[in-house]
């Protein structure tokens, strides 16, 4: 069996420098006066190389906006603008122009707008053509989240018995790459990028307490973030390519879930069951 820290990436150890940090939310809340601004930036991390490997460079762009923007959708805000930092060892002008169309491509999905960014060529820091990719969006906010509970009262808000929502991901998103390459041969990984889901959260959001983008951490890396304490039950089932990816991973259950999204991309805490198509319960607040 080989675990997540096997393969290079340590969460724990992570999580203890955010901690240091005094970070916890998916993004920063800005307060400008006449309303609240959501500052977020991420990365696609090691899915780069299973592009790199699979010569497709089209869709990683997406990725890139869908990590930031789904951030900033956890706080309550509707993404307004992207920049993006495109670094490399040397520029392929084909190749870029495929990645920036990508970033394009996810802000039309997302609903902000590109508004700039930078392109550097750092050879000695980057192989060859070899890049990385980072993103920073900023988000307005509608409806702040999560929703203020209380641990004591927990008939009140995100109390016992609030319903935990899955979103369905369109695959393993753009986390957990690093062991997924361990798992599975390089030609076999999937390259379809992250959902975005603006929409599902914005259309919802009177009837939503509080969401998780699933991302580094799996879902239980990620719900706890947005419970204010209070526990959770999950009660799904795996199916299809998740259930084959369990099986040949021979990690335990949380462990695979605390490394995967397993299915659903976005989780949300609500009282009430949503109108989303293909969204279901997978769990309960308790």
């Amino acid at each position: 069996m080989i675990t997540y820290k096997d393969s290079g990436v340590d969460v724990e150890l992570a999580n203890k420098l955010v901690q240091h940090l005094g970070f916890k939310d998916y993004g920063a809340t800005i307060d400008l006066g006449d309303k609240q601004v959501v500052l977020s930036t991420d990365g696609v991390g090691t899915k780069l190389l299973v592009a790199e490997h699979q010569n497709k460079f089209d869709t990683i762009g997406i990725d890139l906006v869908a990590m930031c923007t789904n951030d900033v959708l956890c706080q309550g805000a509707r993404p307004h603008s992207f920049l993006d930092y495109y670094a490399t060892g040397k520029l392929d002008l084909e190749k870029s122009k495929q990645i920036l169309s990508g970033i394009q491509k996810g802000c039309d999905l997302a609903g902000c707008k590109l508004v700039g960014g930078e392109t550097a060529e750092m050879p000695g820091v980057y192989e060859d053509t070899k890049f990385d990719l980072a993103g920073f969006c900023m988000g307005v906010v509608k409806q702040k989240l999560p929703r203020k509970w209380s641990v004591k009262d927990r008939q009140s808000q995100a109390g016992r018995g609030s319903l935990l929502i899955g979103i369905p991901s369109s695959g393993p998103h753009s986390n957990g790459f690093s062991l997924l390459r361990k798992i599975l041969p390089m030609d076999e990984i999937p390259l379809e990028p992250t959902r975005i889901y603006t929409n599902e959260i914005m259309d919802n959001i009177d009837d939503i307490q509080a969401c998780a983008h699933i991302t580094g951490g799996g879902l239980h890396g990620n719900i706890p973030r947005v419970l204010g304490g209070l526990n959770y039950k999950l009660d799904y089932g795996m199916f299809g390519w998740w259930n084959d990816l369990y099986r040949d991973s021979k990690l335990s259950l949380h462990e695979f879930e605390s490394t995967f999204n397993c299915g659903y991309g976005m989780v949300i805490v609500a009282k009430k069951e949503l109108d989303i198509p293909g969204a279901r319960v997978i769990g309960k607040v308790e």
